[in-house]
Formats: structure tokens, C-alpha cells, sequence
């Protein structure tokens, strides 16, 4: 399997690539799965406060793992057939001693495309929902509503809320992603202050007013989250996107899945893509 993390550790043999059922195995393949996005982040760019070494520490095994091996363990291996070279050639960019790109949960560049589960028309129908972090002068972050890539509601004679108007106080929490956005339940469920979740320029939108003026007259309701996609775009001149894989083996959890090399106009007309825009 190409790219996986050799490393030594006390627990059991890494050469055992599939989870059993012993207390060794499972300490194990809860130290190398990559649980949340937020793991994703640290290992791809090497945290000196990761998980993955303060398990070393706490096992008191010396970290010795380069930057580039870290990020190559992070495909997803198992039902994927990579080309090496492509994967070389992005480890080696986004790596460069004098400019590394690494990527920043705060900034702009990366984007969360949860498919939604919804109650329409007595039928239940996937809504694919874009969120996308905003964070204020102040470091202050926020998940905001920015797309929805779904023409399957009908529209009916609501009007774009006025942008001025909007509470600020009304946000989806930053760490929402880690519960699997369950707070859209309550941000759907919030009629009178349902604009504030969407964010600026929303509203321009394809789908967008369709989608809000549904919500608002309780023409759909929202269920439950399927699953969700992350969006990179962050790193050089690269689009990834990450997906989770909950299997029982080391090269499990949130894993990139797919990656190409973008110029700018590339990422401009992915970006076109992906919010829908006119």
C-alpha cells in the first residue's frame, strides 16, 4: 500500500493492515485514523501540537516523520489507484522549504459540501448544501451557508432578504463540522433569523432563493447530514478534495480522494461550479 506510515510503535506489528478485534489493534487504528478535518489540517501540515505526537510522546517513541511522508499518508489508498508522479509532484510543491503551502482552517480557500438529507413533497430528496468558514477582523470564525446545488425545489414568491438587516449574533458554530453540521437543524429551524445563516451574496445565487423561501414557508425540512465532501484550494496550484473513509485499517478516516493541478482560472471556474454561481 503506497504511502502508508511504517513508523515503529510499541503497540502491535503496522504490518497487520486490518483492524481485529484486540485491544493493541484498536489503540492502534485509533492513533492512525484520521478522526476529524481538524487531524487532516494538523497532519498535512506537520502541528507540532498533533495527535499523532503527543501519541508518540505519551509512548515515548521519538517522532522522526518528514512533512512529506506525513502528507503522502493522507491518500486514500484503498480504493483508489494513484498516479505516483502526481502525488510526488504535489508533496514536492506544496513542500518547498523556502514557501510551503500549508493550509489555515480560518482562511479563505476551502469550503465543506454536506449532502443533505430533506423531507419534500412526502418524499425524502439529497440537497447538497456549500458552508465555507468566515472569520471577522478579530479572528472571530463561522460556518455560513454559501450554496446549495440542488434544483429540485420549486420557487415561490419570496424576495431576497436585505442584506443590512442581517443579525450577526446568528451563526453556525466554527466547530460544527465536527458534529456533522447537526447545527443546521437548528439554524433551519430558526425562521424568523433564517437569513443570517447565508451568507453575502448568497441570494445571487442558482438555486438560492428557491432553497430559502422552501425552508422559510416549511415547504422542505431538514433531516439529517449523508455525508460530506471537503473542497481544497488552498494549496499552490492544486485542487483536493477529502472525503471519509471509516474502515477498519491504518489508512482510514478523512483522506483526499481526488487532486489535480489548477491554474487560476481553473480554481475561479471550479469556484463558479461549486457556489453555483450565474
Amino acid at each position: 500500500m503506497i504511502g502508508l506510515l511504517f513508523f515503529s510503535f510499541p503497540v502491535c506489528h503496522l504490518q497487520a493492515q486490518v483492524f481485529t478485534n484486540d485491544a493493541g489493534a484498536r489503540e492502534k487504528h485509533f492513533i492512525y485514523e484520521v478522526k476529524q478535518i481538524d487531524e487532516f489540517f494538523e497532519r498535512f501540515n506537520n502541528d507540532t501540537g498533533s495527535f499523532i505526537r503527543k501519541a508518540y510522546k505519551n509512548y515515548h517513541v521519538k517522532y522522526t516523520i518528514g512533512r512529506p511522508k506525513l502528507i503522502k499518508s493522507l491518500f486514500n489508498y484503498e480504493t483508489k489507484t494513484w498516479d505516483q508522479a502526481v502525488i510526488n509532484d504535489f508533496v514536492k510543491e506544496v513542500t518547498l522549504p523556502q514557501n510551503p503551502d500549508k493550509l489555515n482552517f480560518q482562511a479563505e480557500g476551502w469550503f465543506a459540501e454536506a449532502r443533505c438529507k430533506f423531507q419534500y413533497n412526502g418524499a425524502v430528496i439529497d440537497i447538497p448544501i456549500i458552508l465555507r468558514i468566515i472569520t471577522d477582523n478579530r479572528k472571530r470564525s463561522k460556518w455560513m451557508i454559501a450554496a446549495v446545488k440542488s434544483a429540485a425545489l420549486k420557487t415561490g414568491a419570496t424576495e431576497a432578504p436585505v442584506e443590512e438587516n442581517r443579525n450577526t449574533l446568528k451563526f453556525i458554530n466554527p466547530a460544527s463540522h465536527a458534529s456533522n453540521f447537526i447545527e443546521l437543524a437548528k439554524a433551519f429551524g430558526d425562521k424568523e433569523n433564517l437569513a443570517d445563516y447565508f451568507e453575502a451574496g448568497f441570494f445571487k445565487r442558482n438555486n438560492a432563493l428557491a432553497f430559502y423561501d422552501a425552508v422559510l414557508n416549511s415547504r422542505v425540512k431538514f433531516l439529517y447530514v449523508k455525508d460530506i465532501t471537503y473542497h481544497f484550494l488552498q494549496a499552490g496550484k492544486w485542487i483536493f478534495t477529502v472525503d471519509y473513509f471509516p474502515r477498519e485499517t491504518l489508512n482510514a478516516g478523512w483522506l483526499i480522494n481526488s487532486i489535480k493541478k489548477a491554474s487560476e482560472e481553473d480554481k475561479k471556474e471550479y469556484l463558479r461550479n461549486l457556489l453555483e454561481e450565474q
